[in-house]
């Protein structure tokens, strides 16, 4: 009899082992078959902008707007060429003012699109993209806002870096949900990464015209 309880309990264990290694298994498999998240990690991928499905933007056919089918677009009336994409679309990483320095120098390292003096926008010249009429979503955390420029930028950010800076330790971004310039931290809070303060990015910008602004061979 005691020999009998000992095969019973010796079988039980046997087939708990066995369906846990299949279920542990079936795990491993799912883990790597489920997608890798994508997002912002900073703010715990809760810029649903980043997530959020986003269905085609359809385009405004303003005449102001020239795409030039290379990463840029010319406001025809501000004599301005502006990189199609800002930092954030391109990297996902939020930037602080400093760091956007580097930005701009690596681009101009890179010539890009075949062009070498890039730089940060004043605040007037970023207002001017600003246009109340025209709105791209931006979802952040459970709110849906909307950033008023036009769609020729694609799903673009909120707020952005000028090349302005505001007495020691801030720097003028211009916020296009709003329509206004604000002063922010420079270089983000204390323990906080950069940019995250603010959540201010790049949009790079340079003059068209002149010969010293001649595209880069």
């Amino acid at each position: 009899m005691k020999n009998r309880k000992l095969s019973y309990l010796w079988l039980l264990r046997t087939l708990v082992i066995f369906f846990g290694v299949i279920f542990c298994a079936d795990q491993l498999v799912l883990a790597d078959e489920m997608p890798t998240p994508k997002g912002d990690s900073l703010f715990e991928n809760q810029i649903r902008s980043m997530t959020a499905e986003r269905p085609e933007l359809k385009p405004s056919g303003d005449p102001r707007f020239q795409d030039n089918h290379d990463g840029t677009v010319t406001d025809l009336e501000q004599g301005l060429m502006w990189k199609q994409q800002d930092s954030y679309q391109e990297k996902k990483e939020w930037i602080n003012w400093e760091l956007a320095h580097s930005y701009i120098q690596k681009i101009n390292k890179k010539k890009f699109a075949g062009y070498n003096n890039w730089r940060l926008p004043t605040r007037k010249e970023l207002l001017t993209l600003y246009e109340e009429d025209k709105t791209i979503p931006w979802f952040y955390y459970w709110t849906t806002n909307a950033v008023h420029i036009d769609p020729i930028f694609g799903y673009t950010s909120c707020c952005f870096w000028t090349s302005e800076a505001h007495k020691d330790i801030y720097a003028w971004h211009v916020n296009f949900i709003r329509g206004k310039a604000y002063p922010s931290i420079k270089k983000g809070m204390k323990d906080m990464a950069a940019g995250s303060a603010s959540l201010s990015v790049v949009r790079a910008v340079r003059d068209v015209g002149t010969r010293s602004e001649a595209r880069v061979e």
